[in-house]
């Protein structure tokens, strides 16, 4: 991931929520301290929402040929034994 990309997405966001922010204190719907921390929690979540794809596809990229093929096998065991521990809870229901 570009890291042009990843500033102008952050200001896009920074400047959506302020815009939220100032839109909601203006109307009265929240009090300014109250519109803050919201805005700061939900700027929080958006950062976190933007840099864990970016995390994942920068270390999926850095992975060779075997770990790739390791971590697949992982994933379908994980899912496997995930169907397979719902059916004998369904079972023991009947």
């Amino acid at each position: 991931m570009n890291e042009s990309i990843l500033i102008d997405g952050w200001a896009t966001i920074i400047g959506s929520l302020a815009t939220i922010a100032i839109i909601v204190t203006a109307l009265g719907v929240l009090k300014p301290a109250e519109a803050l921390k919201r805005i700061a929690a939900l700027l929080g979540i958006s950062i976190l929402l933007m840099l864990i794809p970016g995390a994942l596809v920068n270390l999926w990229l850095n992975m060779s040929l075997w770990q790739k093929i390791t971590a697949a096998v992982v994933g379908l065991l994980i899912l496997w034994g995930r169907r397979r521990r719902r059916r004998t809870k369904t079972h023991k229901l009947e």
